[in-house]
C-alpha cells in the first residue's frame, strides 16, 4: 500500500511538472510572438543599424524561450533585414541589438541594459521593477493572459516611435517616483 502511494505521488509530481513545463512553453511562445510584433510596430531610426546589410537583432539575456523565438522568426524579415536571435552574456557588447529581452533571472543586469543612454534599442522585461529600472516594455500576466505595459518616456528618449496600434493594446505606465 505504501509503495503504491509513493508511486502515485511520484507519477502525479511528474505529470504536474510536465503540465507546468507546457504552460511555460506556451507562455514563451506567446511572448515570442509579441516580440516579433513589437519589432513590426516600432519605427526604428537609421542609427539603429550600423549598415544597410545588418540584420535585425533580438538579443536575449537569460533564455526561457527554449527555441520559441527562433521558431517565430524563422525566415522572417523586417524592411528587408533578416531577423536573428543573439544570446548575450554579461560581458557582451550590446551594439547591434535592436530589441533586448531580459529574462527575470537576469534582473541584476538591468543597469547594463536599461541605461543604454539614448541608443535606439527597445528593452523588454518581465519583472515587477523593470519599468522602474528604465525598461520600456514589461510583460504582465493577468489571469491566464499575457499583456504588456509600456513606458513611453523611455521609448521616446531612445528615438523609438511606437505605433498607435501598439499603444492601444498596452497599459501606459510611468516609472514610480515620476508624477
Amino acid at each position: 500500500m505504501k509503495r503504491s502511494l509513493v508511486s502515485a505521488v511520484s507519477i502525479l509530481a511528474i505529470c504536474l511538472g510536465a503540465a507546468a513545463q507546457q504552460t511555460s512553453t506556451v507562455e514563451y511562445e506567446v511572448k515570442a510572438a509579441f516580440l516579433y510584433n513589437f519589432a513590426k510596430f516600432v519605427d526604428w531610426p537609421p542609427q539603429a543599424f550600423g549598415s544597410a546589410g545588418d540584420p535585425f537583432a533580438f538579443c536575449i539575456a537569460g533564455d526561457a524561450f527554449a527555441g520559441a523565438l527562433e521558431r517565430v522568426l524563422n525566415a522572417e524579415t523586417l524592411n528587408g533585414r533578416r531577423m536573428v536571435v543573439r544570446r548575450i552574456a554579461p560581458a557582451d557588447n550590446l551594439q547591434g541589438c535592436q530589441i533586448i529581452y531580459v529574462a527575470s533571472s537576469e534582473d541584476r543586469r538591468y543597469p547594463q541594459i536599461t541605461t543604454l543612454g539614448n541608443a535606439p534599442v527597445l528593452t523588454v522585461g518581465e519583472t515587477q521593477d523593470f519599468i522602474d529600472s528604465g525598461g520600456m516594455i514589461r510583460f504582465i500576466e493577468t489571469g491566464h493572459r499575457i499583456q504588456f505595459q509600456i513606458n513611453t518616456e523611455a521609448a521616446e528618449r531612445a528615438s523609438l516611435k511606437l505605433s498607435s496600434k501598439l499603444l492601444r493594446l498596452a497599459e501606459i505606465v510611468r516609472p514610480k517616483g515620476k508624477g
